[in-house]
């Protein structure tokens, strides 16, 4: 077992959530986001719906971690908010009944259940374009090539993570998959978005002509990549261990949709060895970095001991 956090990491991500929610709200006052109603109503509803915004707590962490100017943390937070409207666009579509077909998210209707399926597909459609609007029009401290290198990072993820991994996770429900093919749909569909996240909290928060620039990149993005596939451990562990209401989904789906797992592929003993020891291995990446990264790790070791 990893030991516990040394500072309040609830406390932290509440915080950071708090501040994410509060800058998504601002974003949302124009005029612009009040007509057609139903789809800017969908899109609130999918994106405030009680999420704990971790993938927002590592950009913001990693920003903290490499500078203490805070003229470009309005500039995080608008990557922050792109990065929490590509994760609520994924979890819609998630949901929908060509997906997964869960009718509950966080413990209310799914997006497509309280809206239709078409009003839902459609608020996801709008949440991606957004998210990459926001970053060209509400970045003001960061340099143009910066912006560029947000966009690219984001879209990446989702177009050569997120989407291919859906596709290979509907495609070995039902059939054999290897260790191998399990890890490649976990790092695929979740951690890519979540390196991503920790990515773009570096690039804010680095200057293009940063020495260590290229070097905290690349330790960052395999300490990204190596909790995203323990985060996705711990949720398939949860799936099968928790219950709907703690879940705030329902509980048990992959086993029912026969997906491919790491308890179905290996056990729960050898899945929760595997997930501490890549958080371990995480956490060993930014020993690499010539920067304070204690609170990263926090929040690696807090993705592995989460109950939801």
């Amino acid at each position: 077992m990893l030991t516990k956090p040394n500072i309040d990491i609830e406390q932290y991500l509440s915080k950071k959530k708090d501040l994410v929610d509060e800058h998504l709200r601002k974003l949302f006052q124009n005029e612009e986001y009040k007509e057609p109603k139903e789809l800017w109503e969908a899109v609130k509803y999918s994106l405030f719906n009680g999420g704990k915004r971790i993938r927002s707590a590592l950009c913001l962490a990693t920003y903290e971690s490499l500078t203490d100017d805070t003229s470009r943390l309005n500039d995080c937070l608008t990557a922050c908010a792109s990065i929490e409207m590509i994760h609520a666009m994924s979890l819609i579509h998630d949901d929908l009944p060509a997906m997964d077909d869960d009718d509950l998210r966080r413990g209310k209707p799914s997006c497509h259940k309280a809206f239709g399926e078409a009003t839902a597909i459609l608020a996801g459609d709008a949440m991606l374009s957004l998210a990459t609007q926001i970053l060209i029009g509400q970045t003001h401290e960061i340099s143009e090539c910066q912006k560029l290198e947000l966009i690219n990072t984001l879209t990446k993820a989702f177009s050569f993570g997120l989407v291919p991994g859906q596709i290979l996770d509907l495609y070995f429900a039902d059939k054999s998959a290897t260790l191998n093919d399990t890890i490649k749909i976990a790092t695929l569909k979740t951690a890519e978005l979540i390196k991503a996240s920790i990515v773009c909290g570096a690039i804010v928060g680095l200057n293009t002509k940063d020495t260590i620039k290229d070097k905290a990149i690349t330790h960052l993005s395999t300490f990204g990549l190596k909790i995203g596939v323990a985060f996705q451990i711990i949720d398939d562990i949860l799936d099968k261990t928790s219950d709907t209401k703690t879940l705030g989904k329902t509980s048990g789906k992959d086993e029912e949709q026969k997906k491919a797992t790491f308890p179905s592929i290996i056990g729960l003993n050898e899945a929760k060895k595997m997930a501490f020891d890549l958080t371990i291995e995480a956490n060993d990446e930014l020993e690499k970095i010539t920067i304070d990264t204690l609170l990263l790790k926090e929040l690696a070791n807090y993705i592995v001991n989460r109950i939801n």
